[in-house]
């Protein structure tokens, strides 16, 4: 009996083969799946427009700089004469004037500078436009009558006896020149120079050199003028007593003064 089988049969063979057909292409597809060279991905550079920065010039805050007053920055100018083209600097009267000596007295154990102090009674510089101090307008005048160390005994001695300051009451110096100050005036500063002139003492006259440091602010001058001469230069009798072991032939004097510019 022969049964006719064929065209199923052949039915069948196309769909097996169909089906062989696309599990090879799934096989195939998941082979290059697995071989796919699954890389990291790389940052991509995006472009950025250029925008307008948000630092400014004006945003940035600098510093202003210190405001540097015109004391510090530039000197005040000097200070001027008045209209008669003079300047005067007034010493004042609580200035103190003083001579140191050095001594020993019998109950000493060892000598000593010994000091004795008055005021300024009166006390002017002038000077002309040019700078030079006017002798017939200036003076230093010292009161001789209260001088007063620490011993009462030596005041009365040197009042009756040394300077017979009685007599004598005052000491006065008129200076003729003066060296070594700038001019016009100075209105500040640290400020040496010397001071020459004629002193009155003991009823003698005789030149002395001073020397004068000086401080300046404004107008307004502090400092020290000092000299030294001995006991015999202007007559003054040196004590000569008992209990004065030691008795130094020099006399040394120093003012102490503050004083005003004028002009």
């Amino acid at each position: 009996m022969k049964i006719k089988s064929t065209p199923l049969l052949l039915l069948f063979l196309i769909l097996l083969s169909c089906s062989n057909n696309e599990t090879n292409e799934v096989d195939q597809m998941v082979e290059k799946t697995n071989f796919v060279d699954v890389s990291t991905p790389t940052a991509t550079s995006i472009p950025v427009e250029p925008t307008e920065s948000l630092i400014t010039p004006e945003s940035i805050s600098t510093p202003s700089p210190k405001k540097i007053s015109n004391d510090s920055q530039t000197k005040e100018d000097p200070i001027k004469a008045n209209v008669d083209g003079k300047l005067s600097v007034d010493i004042d009267p609580n200035s103190i004037a003083r001579y140191i000596v050095y001594e020993q007295l019998v109950r000493w154990a060892s000598p000593k500078d010994v000091v004795g102090e008055t005021k300024v009674t009166e006390g002017k510089l002038v000077f002309d436009k040019d700078g030079n101090v006017i002798p017939d307008e200036s003076v230093i005048i010292v009161d001789l009558k209260n001088l007063k160390s620490d011993s009462n005994k030596r005041d009365d001695y040197i009042r009756k006896s040394a300077l017979e300051s009685n007599k004598y009451p005052e000491g006065i110096f008129i200076p003729e020149t003066i060296q070594g100050l700038e001019w016009p005036f100075p209105n500040e500063g640290d400020h040496t120079f010397t001071m020459l002139g004629d002193m009155t003492v003991h009823g003698v006259t005789k030149p002395v050199e001073w020397i004068v440091e000086a401080n300046v602010v404004n107008q307004e001058v502090k400092g020290k003028a000092s000299t030294k001469f001995d006991f015999s230069y202007f007559d003054i009798n040196k004590p000569d007593l008992k209990f004065i072991l030691i008795l130094d032939d020099e006399l040394r004097i120093e003012l102490d003064f503050t004083a005003t510019v004028n002009s």
